[in-house]
């Protein structure tokens, strides 16, 4: 199984934050201030929860240091566009965008069952991320658990994973 050790400092730099802007890009498509707390609330849980993972490159991930250094390189990031471009979809695009280079990089140095843990690790903290809060609801009532805008993201993360899949 594929370590960290194994990666250059970008790669893993790219693994390693994947999982946070993936938070970013699914809790800012909708919803109140409080949603997104929420949902970022519940992913970065899941990728604490991480450090529970069989997989040592996922569970590497989780480790409290690797969190703070992938929270600042995000916060850095976001800093360095103009107000005008932090938008939903950006943070989106900049999500499916690093979650390339992660792909590429466990494609190139490890085995279709790295690329099989990791995949499905990113797509159940979208899910969960996702799941953590009712866009559209008036005092919990109403709403959707889902939104279709966050729906979308995962669908194309998701076609994102399965792409890079040995067959």
């Amino acid at each position: 199984m594929l370590t960290k050790d194994k990666l250059t400092v970008v790669q893993w730099q790219a693994v390693r934050n994947t999982p946070h802007h993936v938070i970013i890009a699914v809790s800012s498509s909708g919803g109140s201030a409080f949603d997104e707390m929420l949902e970022r609330s519940a992913g970065l849980q899941a990728v604490v929860d991480a450090t529970n993972s069989t997989h040592p490159l996922v569970s590497e991930i989780g480790g409290s240091s690797h969190i703070m250094h992938a929270q600042d390189d995000v916060r850095k990031w976001f800093y360095t566009l103009d107000e005008a471009h932090r938008t939903p979809d950006r943070l989106q695009e900049k999500a499916l965008e690093t979650a390339r280079h992660a792909l590429d990089a466990l494609g190139t140095h490890g085995s279709a069952e790295d690329l099989m843990h990791y995949g499905e690790f990113v797509l159940s903290l979208a899910t969960r991320v996702a799941r953590a809060a009712r866009e559209g609801d008036v005092m919990g009532i109403g709403g959707e658990l889902v939104s279709e805008k966050e729906r979308k993201f995962i669908e194309r993360l998701d076609q994102l994973v399965q792409e890079r899949r040995p067959r």
